[in-house]
């Protein structure tokens, strides 16, 4: 409930009455007060005016039990406190109640008014750079966003900057799922953080509304998990993606590859930090850089057993003559032991920093272009940053953000 649907409804003629009755009560209670009422567990009968009025305020909340019961004073301002103590909570409590089914009714009515929305599950940062998308495509669908735990800032945000509808639920649950209209839905785009919710999800909308698979957009945390799936009736019918994978193949077909292009001799990557986003890069560079690039430096402070897992899901082949290098990204010692097996001075080495931690992307970033000065360096940070930009920009690097990425790498065909 907005607030100019909650300022229609306080207006109303049953909360006047209301209004009508909270006066009452408060004057009937302050009046008994004012009479010289003594009350047994607080001596009232000497305090200033101000305090019988916090007093009497007080009266709609605790009804008096943190002043005890009238016990002496005139007969007619015992029966006007008596009025108050009884009448003030009573009154407060019927409000809240009152104002509890309205939102409830309100919330019923617009769930049962949904007809070619989109639903949008989960509250992190793929879900904003969703909603960023759908805002940029002003398409003028009704917006749903769903999750299990919604804060009250998230509900906000999403309320009054992209003008979504917000519901908190379990949406893995029938009946849950069945409120959400999604026969006449539009889209419906699983993208929480538990990749078992979302197939899950997905599988018992699939059970409800078997024709539904192309409106269905999954996004899966783990390449692998995604991967093991691919034979499953969730992933042949419905559009399954991992926003890394996504951001990745996206990064190396419209920046790597113009760098390449632009070089005469063969190229040298370093890709320092190599979980999923790396990982991915280093698949695509397998299927496109053939013939542009001739070596691949990895740093990870977890590089072989990651690299075995990248071998084991899609195979690592003998294209590129590939060094790895396990420590800290931001260790000298590390960039000296990759300096023993290429020669980062050579060209114009393409080098990435990818890992999870933005400052130390960036601080790498500007202390290995004091070393390397020919070399193109980009550095990744979770969200774009206005800071990262203007120091990268002044020391002729390249910062972008991971999100943006994301966003521009998601195709419009997924939600027109």
């Amino acid at each position: 409930m907005n607030t100019t649907e909650l300022a229609r409804n306080l207006l109303s003629p049953i909360y006047g009455w209301r209004w009508v009755l909270a006066i009452v009560f408060f004057f009937s209670g302050l009046a008994g007060f004012l009479s010289g009422v003594e009350v047994s567990e607080r001596d009232i009968t000497d305090v200033n005016f101000l305090t019988k009025v916090y007093y009497t305020l007080g009266l709609f909340i605790l009804g008096g039990m943190d002043l005890g019961v009238p016990v002496s004073g005139p007969w007619w301002g015992r029966a006007l406190l008596w009025i108050g103590y009884f009448g003030a909570p009573l009154l407060m409590g019927s409000t809240i109640i009152d104002w509890v089914s309205q939102v409830v009714n309100n919330q019923n009515r617009w769930l049962k008014q949904l007809r070619g929305h989109i639903v949008l599950v989960g509250t992190n940062d793929l879900t904003h750079s969703v909603l960023e998308k759908l805002e940029n495509l002003k398409l003028g669908n009704s917006l749903v966003v769903v999750d299990k735990e919604i804060s009250a800032a998230q509900a906000t945000e999403f309320t009054q900057r992209y003008g979504a509808k917000v519901l908190q639920g379990d949406f893995t649950n029938d009946f849950f799922l069945s409120r959400l209209r999604l026969s006449r839905s539009k889209r419906i785009i699983l993208a929480s953080e538990n990749d078992f919710d979302n197939f899950e999800a997905a599988s018992k909308i699939l059970e409800a509304n078997p024709d539904m698979g192309n409106r269905i957009l999954i996004h899966s945390n783990r390449l692998r998990f995604m991967r093991v799936l691919q034979a499953s009736r969730v992933v042949k019918e419905c559009t399954v993606f991992n926003c890394h994978h996504l951001a990745a193949q996206h990064f190396v077909k419209n920046v790597m590859m113009e760098h390449f292009k632009s070089t005469e001799d063969l190229d040298t990557v370093v890709l320092a930090g190599f979980g999923r986003f790396g990982q991915t890069i280093l698949e695509e560079l397998q299927t496109l850089a053939r013939g542009e690039v001739s070596e691949i430096g990895l740093i990870d402070i977890d590089a072989s057993r990651r690299v075995l897992v990248v071998n084991e899901q899609s195979g690592i082949s003998d294209v590129f003559d590939l060094k790895i290098v396990e420590g800290e990204i931001g260790h000298p010692k590390v960039w000296e032991k990759l300096a023993g097996d290429i020669d980062l001075n050579r060209g114009k080495p393409f080098i990435l920093l990818a890992t999870g931690m933005d400052q130390e992307n960036l601080r790498t970033g500007l202390w290995l272009k004091r070393h390397y000065p020919n070399a193109k360096i980009m550095v990744r940070s979770a969200r774009p940053s206005h800071f990262a930009e203007s120091v990268c920009g002044a020391a002729d690097i390249h910062a972008f953000g991971l999100s943006r990425l994301i966003h521009d790498a998601m195709p419009d065909e997924w939600f027109i």
